[in-house]
């Protein structure tokens, strides 16, 4: 293909120009649309018109046409064979966004920049008057000129640096800095050290000599990629053209893209706050893999996560990202689906136990407990839950030796042999109703494919949201690839920050070793910095786990957007909330926003369908988002959707409503708890389940209650 680095042509496409040409009409998208495919064949072809603009700061600049009205801005060097589609508008506004720009490659970086020397100019004589009005030192002072440019900030913008004497100072030169540089900054100003930056950035502090004219090899560097893209073939850059605004699919930060292509010889894990793009490297994994080393027909790929819903949107999610030949090689489906499927196809007869009936032979399991000690059946649960299923627990003498650590009441080895008749008998009434748990499905499944030696056609098994997922499961997943050893490719993504369903494994313990293969993503590119703070904030003093036996925590989790503090609403009743709620909709419509980008968010299902009732009788329109189907984004109207929905999805503008008293923590919950521990992890997983609701927005965050709120989102 003409537009593969090496070949007879270079044709990239950079990120203004995707997001400029979201931005047009569609008529118009068309005709772009055909004009860029027969640019990226034959850029030098006779029929396309190079047009000089005059004015302009870089004399390599060209306009192109599209149609009458219509003109693309080219890079259009005075030698080799590069070229580069910068921008597309309407012509005296697409001759506007060029007049400025400076497109150079960084002559100790070497990564291509584009460069608006209006805001040199203007960065510049704000640097002069900061200086002669700041008494504070400056914040980089410490750092070479050479070490800035290699970590990408352009020549030009070293004055401005070197002025920088607060966080003001930063955030505005980080709005008009190259991401690369942005990056840099912000973690220079977070306090990192100069050698943390360039480890994190994969740079070291000197390099061989960049050719500041050779735009092909500045193309291939990491930092060119982050906002140049060059298609590979005529379906990947249809596919970027289709939904451009979705730049996950073409973009990705040097940190990911290294996490991603990496050959890496065993087990992987990468942790990350909300926001950092995990699910997105999980994803690309899954597509590199495919095209680079599972490239045989029967080189299958499992991809898992939790629940039904997060799978529906991340199987629409790969469909965009993936060509259709290699999606079709890849199972993605929720875990407990695969191991009930698996074990179906191979004449298991057992259902799984819903929550209703399980209650129900909880009921008659207690009736068999002792008269001491005195234990009631929210005790008997948790304790089935916290020790028994994730200790692998079967019978009597496990259970005297199964560590009970956390668990808040204490209990002397005859008293645990005296209640587990109690276990004994649950486990019977199941059998004899033809139910398993989940749990036991898995383990029974794990059992089947090692006792009958089953090969699956799976070579790799990517997992998302591990941190929702038990230690069966890491057994079973370790299990479906035991063909391959240490070295089996199994690739794990997950947040325990976000752990809103109490499940907790140590991967070493389930036999998954990802020893030297530990990952951590850092920078948050969902929301903006105020937002995350306030959601952090919810998290303060509660002890996070590494999904390996460790601690986790969220040092140097930042973001590098900045928009208005959460905004935090009390009011009497129901219906002042719901009136401020549909004033604030009127406001976001006014200025120009789509429903379809925001999101109403309650903690339950009668709490989504009482403000649903309402909204509609106000004369909006709502579409609420279901378990197991991804959001289709073209069903017009507001996003309704309960907190465990909305994981996973973002939205430009999140509304958190009834957060009040009894339903954060849910008061049923609460009320259930066997003991103070219990109530404690229950309180911190909806603290989890309000940290995930707020990082779903990318822009703002509105949260609001009527009545007495909950003691979780009083203003702080």
């Amino acid at each position: 293909m003409s537009s593969v680095l090496g070949g007879k042509f270079t044709v990239a496409l950079s990120k203004e120009f995707l997001l400029a040409f979201a931005r047009i009409p569609q008529a118009q998208q068309m005709k772009v649309h055909r004009f860029v495919e027969k640019f990226q064949q034959a850029p030098d072809s006779p029929g396309i018109n190079y047009e000089q603009i005059t004015d302009l700061k870089d004399k390599n600049l060209r306009s192109v046409r599209i149609d009458l009205d219509y003109r693309a801005i080219v890079l259009k060097p005075a030698q080799g064979n590069v070229y580069v589609l910068l921008y597309v508008d309407h012509h005296d506004d697409a001759y506007r966004w060029a007049r400025n720009k400076v497109i150079k490659i960084n002559p100790e970086a070497g990564g291509l920049q584009i460069i608006d020397v209006q805001h040199v100019s203007e960065l510049a004589s704000v640097a002069e008057a900061s200086a002669a009005t700041e008494s504070t030192k400056p914040l980089f002072d410490q750092v070479t000129d050479k070490q800035l440019l290699r970590l990408g900030v352009p020549e030009e913008f070293l004055p401005a640096v070197r002025a920088a004497c607060s966080d003001d100072d930063v955030i505005k030169l980080c709005n008009l800095l190259p991401e690369e540089a942005s990056d840099a900054l912000y973690m220079l100003a977070s306090g990192y050290e100069i050698e943390q930056i360039f480890s994190e950035a994969d740079k070291s502090e000197s390099g061989p000599p960049v050719d500041t004219e050779d735009f092909a090899a500045a193309l291939a560097k990491p930092d060119s990629q982050r906002v140049f893209y060059v298609a590979e073939n005529e379906q990947e850059l249809s596919a970027a053209l289709s939904a451009p605004l979705e730049q996950w699919r073409v973009f990705l930060h040097p940190s990911q893209r290294r996490i991603v292509t990496n050959n890496w010889n065993g087990p992987v894990r990468i942790l990350g706050g909300a926001g950092t793009g995990k699910t997105v490297v999980a994803m690309h994994r899954a597509k590199w893999l495919l095209e680079k080393q599972l490239t045989e027909a029967n080189d299958r790929i499992l991809f898992t996560t939790f629940t039904a819903n997060l799978a529906a949107d991340i199987k629409a999610s790969l469909a965009k990202l993936c060509r259709a030949e290699d999606l079709a090689r890849v199972d993605v489906v929720n875990i407990d689906k695969w191991v009930v499927d698996y074990l179906k196809r191979n004449g298991y007869k057992r259902d799984l136990v819903s929550e209703k009936v399980a209650d129900e032979l909880w009921a008659k399991a207690v009736t068999v407990a002792p008269e001491e000690p005195v234990l009631d059946q929210q005790f008997f649960r948790e304790e089935w839950q916290r020790v028994i299923q994730p200790n692998g627990v079967t019978d009597r003498e496990s259970y005297l030796k199964a560590s009970r650590a956390g668990r808040g009441i204490k209990l002397k080895r005859k008293e645990r042999d005296e209640i587990w008749c109690v276990f004994e008998e649950y486990r019977q009434l199941l059998n004899e109703c033809g139910l398993k748990e989940f749990e036991d499905a898995t383990r029974d499944a794990r059992q089947l494919l090692e006792r009958q030696g089953d090969v699956l056609l799976y070579r790799a098994v990517i997992v998302d949201e591990a941190q929702d997922m038990g230690p069966e499961s890491f057994k079973l997943i370790k299990q479906i690839l035991a063909k391959d050893g240490d070295h089996a490719q199994i690739f794990i993504v997950g947040d325990a920050h976000q752990r809103i369903y109490g499940r907790q494994s140590n991967l070493s313990a389930c036999g998954i070793n990802i020893r030297g293969r530990a990952r951590k993503l850092k920078i948050n590119y969902r929301t903006t910095e105020e937002t995350r703070r306030w959601a952090v904030a919810l998290l303060n003093n509660v002890a996070v786990d590494d999904l390996d036996g460790g601690l986790d925590d969220l040092k140097g989790y930042q973001s590098k957007m900045h928009g208005r503090k959460p905004r935090v609403e009390n009011f009497p009743h129901f219906e002042e909330e719901v009136a401020f709620i549909c004033r604030q909709l009127e406001a976001l419509q006014s200025d120009g926003v789509n429903l379809t980008d925001v999101c109403l968010v309650g903690r339950t299902d009668e709490v989504v369908e009482r403000y649903e009732r309402t909204l509609k009788s106000k004369g909006i329109q709502t579409y609420r988002i279901r378990r197991s189907i991804a959001d289709e984004r073209k069903n017009e109207g507001l996003r309704l959707a309960t907190m465990h929905r909305v994981k996973g999805l973002q939205f430009e503008y999140v509304f958190i409503a009834s957060a009040n008293d009894k339903i954060l923590p849910l008061e049923y919950a609460m009320a259930k708890a066997a003991n103070d521990v219990s109530r404690r992890e229950i309180e911190q997983q909806e603290r989890c389940l309000l940290h995930v609701a707020a990082t779903r927005a990318k822009r703002d965050v509105t949260v609001s209650s009527f009545g007495t709120p909950s003691k979780l989102v009083v203003p702080r």
